[in-house]
């Protein structure tokens, strides 16, 4: 891993490019009410509870979720969070609100959760595949 000397992120090239902008995490959850922030919350707790360490890096764009390397990315809006990851395989669901290939062997796929049901086993799966996709 390398760490940036300006801001602290650890990643997994040497010198790889990045935004070094401090961010308040609290800032993406203005204006946006309480059950965004419930909803992050039990995302987050899910995933260290079922999946592993997570590392939270709070950025102007989004909110990123870390392992090894940044596996998910969490937008909050008004009523839910949209978070996004990647796996080397190809997933069929209608649960997907948009899917990016992104490689011969890279798929990024983007979900809604509107509720904490929307946590569930299925999604905890294709998470920790994310989580521990290597490089």
């Amino acid at each position: 891993m390398w760490t940036c000397k300006k801001c602290n992120r650890e990643f997994i090239k040497t010198n790889q490019s990045h935004s070094c902008v401090v961010y308040p995490i609290d800032n993406h959850f203005r204006g946006k009410g309480d059950k965004s922030k419930a909803l992050f919350n039990a995302l987050t707790k899910s995933i260290e509870d079922n999946i592993g360490k997570l590392k939270i890096e709070a950025l102007p764009c989004c909110i990123h979720l870390v392992s090894h390397y940044t596996f998910s990315g969490v937008w909050i809006l008004k009523d839910k969070i949209r978070l996004d990851f990647r796996v080397d395989y190809e997933i069929k669901s209608k649960r997907f609100v948009k899917v990016e290939k992104l490689s011969t062997n890279r798929t990024l796929y983007f979900v809604e959760i509107t509720k904490e049901d929307d946590i569930d086993p299925e999604l905890l799966g294709w998470l920790k595949d994310s989580y521990n996709l290597k490089s």
